[in-house]
């Protein structure tokens, strides 16, 4: 065993110093190297918030170019080229200029010949172009995080196909088959948390919802403390994007984006159940918490209550299936699920997917506890109905995931009036949760909208 995974691991190594960083041998030398200081690059509006420069008679062939902006945030860029190929601009697909991350600067190339001409687009009107380099070699990096995952990988699969706890039905009593459901969290959790601080804006790390929506529930009310303008309240319909382009208003100094303007307050119209969540952290220590950071911990939430699902699901209907199964459904789940898409791009919009997610499949896991525990259906039918219904105070539309839930209500009901017991008590462990969270939300719809609905 040691000496295969000795072997496994001497291959991951090898990958990664050769695939992994194949651009790195893109260059070997600097003896063509060229530089473009910022006062011989000559900037080209081409549109009211892009910047364009190019650079001509380079006639060479173009293996990198490393581009260095002065930016306060991530941008969007693209190269445009030519070569021996054509005399006219062709262009390479658009990549993201990050600032913490410094192979996002670089581009390899593998053009045909030598190219007369590089274009560069840089989709920011802020963002200016400090330096552009030709034929730069692409720093090496060793990423220990990828070999880790990657041997993890390689020896998971060969277990699967080795040893003997892998051919056999689940139980929760077998160590070894814990042990391997927890080390796919773990794994799963790692590439998240690696997205996640990859991927974080730091613009967007505080925004209104999780600083000005926050602050304002601090202070017990809903509505934002930023005033709209004057020049918005003027408007017959501040809603008509046409009637505040003829007005000369502009977004962001006249009025807020992705906010809701009702009776002269703005009002925030995503689910209010994570700010409430991030309150405590406000109140406690006066910062706020980052959006970023709480999607990134619903998702690890979610990921752990996808665990507990898989388990109820394969412990009900698939009992005498061998559990490699299992584990190959668990990994389908995780990655079939939102988790690594929200990290990708962790703003306030995603924080309702996820959170909403977390409370639905833990809402769900709760009805698999009604089935497996008659003695305690009813505390079970209780918590399964507030996750189900917390997880609407997240994001609306997760009110159909109830429909999960109506069967086994039906059942119970249905046999509870048969035998003339305890229909009270499966009218109020359902109604109570979403009742009050209902009612809740509807005056809060009230409020901010008008209207309960």
């Amino acid at each position: 065993m040691k000496k295969k995974l000795l072997i496994i691991l001497l291959i991951v190594v090898m990958l990664e110093l050769t695939l992994f960083n194949v651009n790195s041998y893109r260059v070997l030398s600097s003896n063509s190297k060229i530089e473009y200081a910022k006062e011989n690059l000559e900037a080209i509006n081409t549109a009211e918030d892009e910047i364009y420069i190019e650079i001509d008679n380079i006639n060479t062939e173009v293996k990198t170019i490393h581009l260095e902006l002065n930016t306060l945030e991530n941008v969007d860029y693209q190269v445009f080229y030519t070569d021996a190929t054509s005399s006219k601009l062709k262009d390479l697909p658009k990549k993201k200029y990050i600032m913490t991350s410094e192979k996002s600067q670089y581009i390899p190339c593998y053009l045909s010949g030598e190219s007369k001409i590089i274009g560069i687009k840089v989709f920011s009107e802020l963002a200016e172009v400090e330096k552009v380099t030709i034929n730069e070699k692409i720093p090496f990096e060793f990423n220990l995080a990828r070999v880790i995952v990657l041997f993890g990988i390689i020896t998971f699969v060969y277990l699967l196909k080795t040893l003997e706890c892998y051919k056999i039905p689940y139980s929760i009593k077998n160590f070894e088959q814990e042990l391997t459901l927890i080390f796919v969290l773990c794994v799963f959790v790692l590439i998240t948390c690696l997205i996640n601080q990859y991927s974080i804006n730091p613009d967007e790390i505080e925004d209104f919802y999780s600083v000005d929506f926050v602050h304002a529930l601090s202070k017990g009310q809903v509505h934002l403390e930023r005033e709209p303008s004057d020049e918005l309240k003027s408007l017959e319909n501040p809603y008509d994007g046409g009637e505040r382009t003829r007005a000369g208003l502009k977004r962001g100094s006249d009025y807020l984006w992705d906010v809701a303007y009702f009776q002269g307050k703005y009002y925030v119209y995503f689910g209010i159940l994570p700010a409430i969540l991030m309150l405590p952290y406000h109140l406690i220590t006066g910062n706020y918490i980052g959006t970023p950071a709480v999607v990134l911990i619903f998702s690890i939430l979610t990921a752990i209550s996808l665990k507990s699902l898989i388990k109820h699901i394969f412990k009900r209907y698939f009992s005498e299936v061998p559990f490699k199964f299992m584990v190959f459904s668990f990994i389908m789940l995780l990655f079939g699920s939102q988790i690594l898409w929200v990290n990708g791009i962790p703003r306030f919009y995603e924080l309702s997917i996820i959170s909403a997610l977390f409370f639905a499949v833990t809402g769900i896991n709760f009805v698999f506890c009604i089935l497996e525990n008659e003695n305690k259906k009813y505390r079970y039918m209780f918590l399964a109905s507030l996750f189900l219904s917390l997880s609407v105070a997240c994001r609306p539309t997760q009110l159909l995931t109830s429909l999960v839930f109506l069967p086994i209500l039906i059942m119970i009901f249905i046999k509870n009036v048969k035998e003339k017991k305890d229909i009270l008590k499966n009218i109020l462990a359902v109604a109570i949760p979403y009742l009050g969270i209902g009612l809740a939300l509807m005056y809060y719809n009230y409020i901010r909208f008008g209207s309960i609905f």
